[in-house]
């Protein structure tokens, strides 16, 4: 029995046999697309923008490519230094990923020697455009005749996927670091606590005063590693989201696994003073979470690590909240309509550190959970302040008390 060979769709640069092909694809999708967006005078145009000439000089210039499935032109994509033209794929093999397949490669071209990837985006294309992170410029019109005008936008991505592998500084300076100090890194690593609580200031001072452990290694703070259990440690946790981007980076250089952030937060209506929230994930107002790839709006923790926070304390009888909350880089500014968008999103909580930490830990494949205790809420004058208040320091009691014994 004769096996049936697989073919894979294959993208190449396009040659001068193949603008006939490249022309009926173009034109093909257009008559099949475009009539259900614009009128029968801007269908027209388009349909004369991309002539055979047009198709040709560009081939000639060596910027067309195809997608080949079969032995049948089903996409084409047209490169001109950082700008993308030209970018079909046949309406039967549309939603096929074939047109990220084309995106992919032209931006992979583009940020060889650009900061950014630029386009004009028709009325049909414009959500896959913005899906990949595309953002609309300005609107420009073009005369069509008749006082009729053809719009439409120009587009720019300038954040792209980002390889971990390419970005190890981390690494080095750690080693560095270690070898200072008379350290192996490998060694290290194969020694270093995998579970490290990042606590808030007076939840490392209460953990200090408990004489739960010692301080071993001279990294990210000084970790302190638990005298019941040497596979988990704590530290200090620097503030702000880009602080504790930068102490998570060195930990996980280190040879950290699991990143576990405890701190204070603001709550929003439905909590009070002195509840616990284990979180599922952050909103993000900072930066660092678009700048490490994150561009959705949640964060999200890791969902095992923080199944099995949930488990540990329901096993101490501790009481807490879970669901999502937020991460701002402004702490002492919330605006009521701010607030109000997070409160309609069901978030439980804000804070300075969470978003940070995760963004770091997905970008390089560590997990992290977040546990947060309420201290206060509202805003302005109107600022409810928990510290001294016996809820509080419950809370706080029982959430160090399950640190210490569940590690």
């Amino acid at each position: 029995m004769e096996q049936k060979q697989a073919y894979e769709p294959l993208l190449i640069q396009a040659n001068m046999d193949m603008i006939s092909d490249i022309y009926e694809l173009i034109h093909m999708t257009i008559k099949a697309i475009y009539t259900k967006y614009y009128s029968d005078k801007a269908v027209e145009f388009f349909l004369e923008l991309h002539s055979q000439e047009n198709i040709a000089n560009d081939i000639s210039a060596g910027k067309v490519y195809v997608v080949i499935f079969q032995q049948e032109v089903i996409g084409t994509g047209t490169l001109d230094g950082d700008h993308i033209m030209r970018v079909f794929v046949s309406p039967q093999f549309q939603r096929q990923w074939i047109g990220t397949l084309i995106m992919d490669f032209l931006e992979a071209e583009i940020i060889k020697g650009h900061g950014a990837a630029w386009l004009e985006s028709s009325l049909p294309a414009g959500k896959f455009y913005h899906n990949r992170g595309y953002i609309t410029k300005e609107y420009e019109e073009y005369p069509l005749g008749n006082e009729k005008v053809l719009a439409y936008a120009i587009m720019c991505r300038k954040k792209f996927p980002i390889d971990p592998k390419e970005f190890n500084a981390p690494s080095q300076l750690v080693r560095r670091e270690m070898e200072l100090q008379g350290i192996d890194l490998d060694e290290l690593r194969t020694v270093f606590p995998k579970r490290l609580y990042l606590l808030a200031d007076s939840m490392y001072d209460t953990m200090l005063e408990k004489n739960a452990g010692t301080l071993t290694y001279h990294v990210g703070g000084g970790v302190y590693v638990m005298d019941h259990d040497n596979s988990v440690g704590f530290v200090k946790g620097e503030m702000c989201s880009p602080g504790i981007a930068i102490q998570a980076e060195d930990l996980i250089a280190a040879g950290a696994k699991e990143l576990i952030h405890v701190g204070f937060a603001g709550g929003y209506p439905g909590t009070k003073i002195g509840d616990v929230v284990i979180t599922d994930g952050a909103f993000h107002d900072t930066a660092v979470a678009g700048l490490y790839g994150c561009n959705g709006e949640i964060v999200r923790s890791t969902k095992e690590l923080t199944d099995l926070l949930c488990r540990e304390m329901d096993a101490k009888g501790i009481a807490y909240r879970r669901g999502c909350h937020r991460t701002t880089d402004a702490g002492y500014v919330q605006p009521y309509w701010s607030a109000k968008y997070y409160e309609d999103k069901g978030v439980l909580c804000v804070e300075m550190e969470g978003a940070g930490l995760f963004s770091v830990a997905k970008f390089r494949s560590c997990r992290a959970a977040g546990i947060y205790v309420i201290s206060d809420s509202g805003s302005g004058d109107d600022w409810n302040l928990g510290w001294g208040e016996k809820a509080l320091e419950a809370s706080i009691s029982k959430v160090i008390d399950a640190i210490t014994n569940n590690g």
